[in-house]
């Protein structure tokens, strides 16, 4: 059984579905974090928000996205998504050619976490996992396994993505 089996419920995460297993598995492992839910006819949505601190403690926030959609035919599928917020943001001034050749030299270096600058200019990681509910055992635990993953990729990069960028968020004023 490997790390992407499927994501399907398996005998105790068929009984209380993807999101609860999920839930079950922070409060297991005593991670702080606030939940919410979103729904439309075809989709189901659930997002679980939390503060870390890395290995030299700064904070960050990660997200973890569940969202189940449906068709017609009662078949479902998906996705699980994490994204790890307030690592870093480019000054107005900053170099952005050069950042972005970084953010894709990492990429290309990290298989599954991926670097991207949002239109706030934040750097911001994310992790897409498949979730096929056709076969398969969903393991609430892989999902943890790749956050703290997510979480070692941006201590390994922390030191050179500084020297291009100011730590936190800085939103932009919308226009």
């Amino acid at each position: 059984m490997g790390l992407f089996d499927g994501f399907k419920g398996g005998e105790k995460t068929a009984v209380m579905g993807i999101k609860d297993a999920i839930k079950e598995e922070l409060d297991r492992n005593d991670w702080n974090y606030e939940g919410s839910d979103e729904s439309e006819e075809d989709r189901q949505e659930t997002y679980f928000y939390m503060r870390n601190e890395l290995e030299n403690d700064e904070a960050i926030t990660a997200v973890i996205v569940v969202r189940e959609l449906y068709d017609q035919m009662d078949d479902a599928d998906g996705f699980i998504k994490i994204k790890i917020y307030d690592i870093a943001y480019l000054e107005e001034d900053g170099d952005c050619a050069a950042l972005l050749a970084k953010i894709n030299a990492w990429n290309g270096e990290f298989r599954y976490a991926k670097f991207c600058l949002d239109r706030d200019q934040d750097v911001v990681v994310d992790i897409d996992l498949p979730l096929d509910l056709h076969e398969g055992t969903f393991q609430p635990e892989s999902i943890m396994s790749m956050m703290a993953l997510g979480m070692n990729i941006v201590e390994k990069v922390y030191d050179d993505l500084m020297g291009l960028c100011t730590r936190g968020h800085k939103p932009r004023p919308q226009e």
